[in-house]
């Protein structure tokens, strides 16, 4: 999981939104929806919010995800700062992001900046996604899933090449070679992808560069 900076809502969601009793999924609304999935797909990079997996823009495998559910929070439901775009949330079996977590509340919205969700998570070198706070480390754990065996051990391989990229040189690595490691990892290529679980990468490189010598 890593901030996301939310872009300018889709046009058509504006229009939309004017419409009298306007709801999500309502009439006239898929066109609108297309347009939600393709912005939300861009800002973030084409990563799942959740787990930062590899989505597309597909309506079958990526879905639009109300971090407020609709049936708790109605009046958010055609709130562009509500929604991100996630995965099918079933990778191997394993259940989780927005498919576990149903109609359940969780304490921090990525997309919201005010919620600081890097400080407020931190990854283990065997791949496992943490929490200080107590009552966090129980939503992604029992209600986002994130720690289910194929997640761990994908982010576990993401540590592994960061590690290996580190091992390249002898001796040392400088400020200058961390921060081109950071460079590359947060990096998007021509079609707008950014790479899957680059989180992870971002979260060791950046440790190191703060116990690194110039």
């Amino acid at each position: 999981m890593i901030s996301i900076v939310k872009g300018r809502e889709p046009s058509s969601l504006q229009h939309y939104r004017l419409q009298p009793n306007a709801e999500y999924d309502g009439s006239q609304f898929t066109p609108v929806k297309v347009d939600i999935r393709t912005q939300l797909l861009r800002e973030q990079g084409y990563i799942c919010a959740y787990c930062m997996q590899r989505i597309v823009d597909n309506q079958f495998i990526t879905k639009v995800e109300h971090w407020h559910c609709q049936d708790n929070y109605p009046k958010e439901q055609l709130s562009y700062s509500n929604m991100l775009a996630v995965c099918s949330g079933n990778i191997q079996g394993c259940i989780h992001c927005d498919t576990k977590k149903t109609n359940y509340d969780i304490k921090y919205n990525p997309a919201e900046s005010t919620h600081r969700i890097e400080s407020k998570i931190k990854y283990s070198t065997n791949g496992k996604i943490e929490s200080i706070e107590a009552d966090f480390d129980h939503q992604l754990n029992n209600i986002l899933g994130l720690n289910c065996s194929r997640l761990v051990k994908n982010r576990k391989e993401i540590i592994d090449a960061v590690r290996e990229g580190l091992s390249k040189k002898t001796g040392t690595r400088t400020q200058s070679e961390i921060n081109a490691l950071i460079n590359y990892w947060s990096s998007i290529d021509g079609d707008g992808y950014k790479k899957p679980y680059y989180g992870i990468a971002l979260s060791f490189l950046r440790k190191r560069l703060s116990s690194c010598t110039t």
